[in-house]
């Protein structure tokens, strides 16, 4: 029976993702007709995709020790719309990028733009940690206040981090916060994960997964179910057992030649 396996590597953890293609029926199964998903289907499965993207991308950018911040506003100092606020934002990032290169850092960042039904709008934000970087922050930022959480602090209390960041208006369940708006961006020097796809044959379910040496199973992040058209699958993490230290955040300035250098290039 053959299956796709897709695997996304980040850094420290390789998410696995096994499931039969929709070519074939199920194991015991005869094909199956094609069932067309509901709108309110496309829509969950849209949105979980948009978290695993979200997901993944902070598992490879960013560490426990990073900040979860949440700049507010001022209910004088609201926004009139999206444009409005994302322009405020990015106003704010470029200045907070050019206090990080004066103490030789890049800065890399996540952002969830969102606006409540009562209009009160906020931005959640996650960036890499510097010494003073939290008072910088605040000094940056005019129109309201900047909560700080540690990334391990949200992870450790059984938040999925992924749809914290991801939200959206229908993602939401009720007596949750609740967002009318929303807009997920991020810094264009963040790696993003991308898929390693294989088609494998004879695979079964009940077949354990492999481990490779030096790797363990996440065991909280071990799933098996069945799709709507009866095609088993499952998905699982494998985290490091020496797990890499961070990468280098300096910022190095490009190179440029003394004028000393130029003046000789010349008269050669």
């Amino acid at each position: 029976m053959s299956y796709v396996q897709k695997k996304y590597r980040c850094r420290n953890t390789v998410e696995v993702k096994q499931y039969h293609t929709a070519r074939y029926g199920a194991p015991g199964q005869p094909r199956q007709k094609k069932i067309k998903p509901t709108p309110e289907a496309v829509k969950r499965q849209n949105q979980r995709r948009k978290e695993e993207h979200a997901a993944r991308i902070i598992e490879a950018n960013f560490t426990e020790g990073d900040y979860v911040r949440t700049l507010t506003f001022e209910p004088a100092q609201r926004p009139a719309d999206m444009d409005e606020a994302k322009a405020r934002f990015k106003a704010f990032y470029q200045k907070l990028r050019k206090e990080y290169r004066k103490r030789y850092f890049d800065l890399y960042w996540m952002a969830n733009i969102e606006c409540t039904p009562r209009g009160a709008w906020h931005i959640h934000f996650i960036c890499n940690a510097i010494f003073g970087g939290s008072d910088i922050i605040k000094e940056l930022w005019p129109y309201g206040g900047v909560y700080d959480q540690l990334i391990r602090d949200i992870t450790r209390s059984g938040k999925d981090l992924g749809s914290y960041m991801a939200k959206t208006p229908d993602s939401t369940a009720e007596g949750e916060h609740k967002v009318s708006e929303a807009k997920l961006t991020h810094s264009k020097n963040l790696v993003i994960p991308k898929a390693e796809e294989k088609v494998i044959s004879g695979w079964k379910l009940k077949d354990a997964p492999r481990i490779p040496k030096g790797w363990y199973l996440i065991k909280e992040s071990y799933f098996e179910g069945t799709n709507m058209e009866g095609y088993r699958y499952r998905t699982y993490k494998l985290g490091r057992l020496k797990p890499l230290p961070p990468r280098d955040r300096s910022w190095k300035p490009p190179r440029r030649k003394s004028s000393e250098s130029r003046h000789l290039h010349r008269r050669e």
